[in-house]
């Protein structure tokens, strides 16, 4: 009796071991799908351009547009998941992304595509902090790690969603070159397609607790509509002002934005149900600098992946599909650095992954400022080969310090908030390549942005040595 106990026992671990394993791996599909789309698009900026007879600074806003939505998004569906279910939202905007995807093919104007684009970034912020709340669930369940999500599943996502945003401008070049541009709004459709199809042969309806019939006044207390409202504003003057540079600042907006920002901590503090927990984080010093921290590296990283594209296009006279090819040692020297990021996270600690990206980093955007208009395509490849190493070491690394810091209830609403400070970077990111790239794209104003990252770079670096900070 007691041996077929046992074996029921160890039956039933395997069981939910395997359902870790599905659930990993859906996630991570899922996941790809929006470092994917705001990659993509870089190497289809100029076909867009013409398409719709506008400038490639107006082009901007489909990227600004999709990363402001991220950003306010993100938390806004990881408490959403928290609340009333992860499964029932990740299945929602696996559907909605496939609408608006669709939809966007048939963009009758510029403005209807920066409209639909929004949408189909709003639904891809419930895929992460969803999907990471269920995958939190299935952890618990299997009791393994201590009902921690493993290092192997948070290497394995970080792995995929660091292929994909490498591998975009690769997909999207040879879309745009065989197709047309519309083809990178459509290759979702199918994704989507067989991720659900996988969801729902791998794993079973989850034994959700939430209530589905929450009034609407409980609804609005638990979203925090306030909080939400001001930090969109923030987002928004911040995001108007940084464009504005190119033309002129227009300093209102940027005293209008950090008024909404101050207004935004003093109310959280108080808010029994903070959009941001201005409180907890105020207290966990070392979770604020992995959000702060991976925003500068998403600046970093999108810096190069819409500088560089425009350069080598308009400057060194590269195709699309050449262009996503040149990147490409971005993608195989990050995969790498992934699968080397795991056993150093597992034997040291995520610290020391981080530090060693960051030493990468600075040699990286260092060298980027060596280049010139006649630079040697295998000195560019050397260049981004070494920049595409701390994309995979220092974001496993913080990936790994989120979810060990985060408190495991709050999983949905934390990975959705460190999602929100990678849009926060790319925004920057964006409206920095907007101002420099004003017009034709030169090798001056390229030097000029390797400049700022660099310095940034040098910053992050020196931080992490901190054992106080990270």
């Amino acid at each position: 009796m007691n041996d077929q106990l046992a074996a029921s026992h160890s039956n039933n671990r395997l069981k939910r071991d395997l359902t870790v394993r599905k659930m990993t791996g859906i996630v991570a599909m899922a996941a790809m799908l929006n470092p994917l789309n705001s990659s993509m698009i870089s190497v289809a900026l100029l076909k867009i351009a013409s398409y719709y007879q506008i400038s490639i600074a107006q082009t901007s806003w489909l990227i600004l547009g999709y990363f402001l939505m991220t950003a306010i998004g993100q938390p806004v569906m990881g408490k959403l998941a928290d609340l009333y279910g992860p499964r029932r939202i990740f299945s929602a905007g696996l559907i909605f992304v496939a609408l608006f995807s669709l939809l966007s093919v048939w963009a009758p104007s510029f403005g209807w595509l920066i409209a639909l684009r929004i949408l189909q970034s709003f639904s891809n912020t419930t895929l992460f902090p969803a999907g990471m709340a269920m995958l939190q669930a299935s952890a618990a369940a299997a009791g393994t790690n201590d009902g921690k999500i493993p290092v192997s599943a948070t290497g394995m996502i970080s792995f995929t969603n660091n292929i994909t945003a490498a591998l975009g401008p690769v997909i999207g070049g040879f879309l745009v070159y065989f197709i047309d541009w519309r083809s990178i709004f459509w290759i979702n459709v199918p994704i989507v397609m067989l991720i659900m199809a996988l969801f729902r042969l791998w794993i079973p309806r989850e034994q959700s607790s939430a209530a589905t019939d929450r009034s609407m006044a409980v609804w609005r207390i638990q979203l925090d509509i306030p909080g939400i409202l001001l930090f969109s504003s923030t987002l928004f003057g911040l995001m108007y002002f940084l464009q504005s540079m190119k033309n002129g600042p227009i300093w209102w907006m940027l005293i209008a934005a950090a008024s909404s920002f101050s207004v935004l901590i003093g109310y959280e503090l108080r808010s029994e149900n903070p959009f941001i927990n201005v409180r907890f984080l105020k207290s966990n010093l070392k979770l604020l600098m992995v959000y702060v921290q991976y925003a500068g590296t998403s600046f970093v990283y999108y810096c190069i992946l819409y500088g560089l594209p425009l350069w080598l296009q308009q400057l060194r006279g590269y195709s699309a599909k050449e262009t996503g090819l040149i990147l490409l040692p971005l993608l195989v020297s990050g995969i790498v650095a992934t699968q080397v990021a795991v056993p150093i996270i597992s034997r040291y600690t995520y610290r020391r992954s981080i530090v060693i990206g960051y030493m990468f980093l600075v040699l990286g955007t260092a060298l980027l400022l060596l280049v010139k208009s006649d630079t040697t395509l295998t000195w560019l490849l050397a260049v981004l080969a070494i920049l595409g190493i701390p994309n995979g070491l220092a974001n496993v690394g913080w990936q790994t310090a989120l979810f060990t810091l985060a408190k495991p209830g709050e999983t949905g609403a934390a990975s959705g908030l460190f999602l929100t400070f990678r849009s926060l970077g790319s925004i920057l990111a964006t409206s920095l390549i907007g101002a420099v790239f004003s017009g034709k794209a030169t090798t001056g104003s390229l030097n000029e942005v390797a400049a700022v990252i660099f310095a940034a770079s040098l910053i992050m670096a020196a931080t992490s040595f901190s054992r106080k900070l990270v």
